[in-house]
């Protein structure tokens, strides 16, 4: 387990300015401001968990979009994810990667990212009310890649929801022999990933992925927010039982 090196309480209203989320699921999370280490680095996360709610529940790690092009634990995808899957009863971490914000470190190009990756998993594993055998794993964009080349990362997680990948990193991931439950979930106007090719690449698994495509969305989600979140937090709920 890495080590807490801190942990602070949030307001409820805290998020991010960027995104304007007009329900009231914010009103009933708790969030915490932690730090953890990974060999000699120090990142730093926010836990979002149901309010008053001691557990034991399950809890899924949100991972974020690339870093040189803006990407950070409070981008809009990741943002909705962690607060929508909170209102279902999840805990949810998410954490900025090395070189993002106050982590440190510099970007390894998806390299070495599953290192904090794998600290975050690990302390949500050892957080309070969390059950240790119910930890779920979500990317988004450039996450995705990093999740899916690194085996060691995927043993950690009992599901795998995967937004926005590359067809790319899909057609070489080490998961297209895994059992474990794993979801897609793409917009159609979304260029890195064409639906038709989509489908051929998704048979070539020996247990295929589930597939969500949103008619109308593209890469960024913009709009599109809570069409996306609805069947990731489904999802969860029926492999993270």
């Amino acid at each position: 387990m890495p080590p807490l090196i801190a942990r602070r309480s949030l307001p409820n209203h805290a998020r991010s300015p960027k995104m304007d989320i007009t329900d009231t699921r914010v009103e009933t999370v708790r969030q915490s401001a932690i730090s953890f280490k990974v060999k000699d680095l120090t990142f730093e996360g926010v836990v979002a968990q149901p309010e008053g709610l001691s557990g034991p529940m399950a809890a899924v790690v949100v991972c974020h979009p690339h870093p040189t092009r803006g990407g950070n634990m409070d981008n809009n995808v990741v943002l909705t994810l962690a607060y929508s899957l909170v209102d279902q009863g999840f805990a949810t971490l998410r954490f900025n990667f090395r070189g993002v914000g106050s982590s440190q470190g510099q970007h390894s190009e998806g390299e070495l990212e599953y290192q904090e990756a794998l600290g975050a998993l690990d302390l949500m594993k050892a957080w309070p009310g969390v059950d240790s055998r119910r930890l779920g794993l979500a990317g988004y964009s450039f996450s995705t890649s990093v999740i899916m080349g690194s085996a060691s990362l995927q043993k950690k997680a009992k599901a795998i929801a995967l937004v926005s990948p590359s067809l790319r990193a899909l057609e070489s991931t080490p998961l297209k022999k895994d059992s474990r439950p794993i979801m897609i979930v793409t917009g159609d106007q979304d260029n890195l990933v064409q639906s038709e090719q989509l489908q051929s690449c998704l048979d070539s698994f020996a247990h295929p992925p589930a597939c969500h495509i949103v008619a109308g969305a593209d890469h960024f989600w913009q709009g599109y927010e809570n069409q996306l979140s609805t069947p990731v937090e489904q999802f969860f709920l029926e492999n993270l039982k």
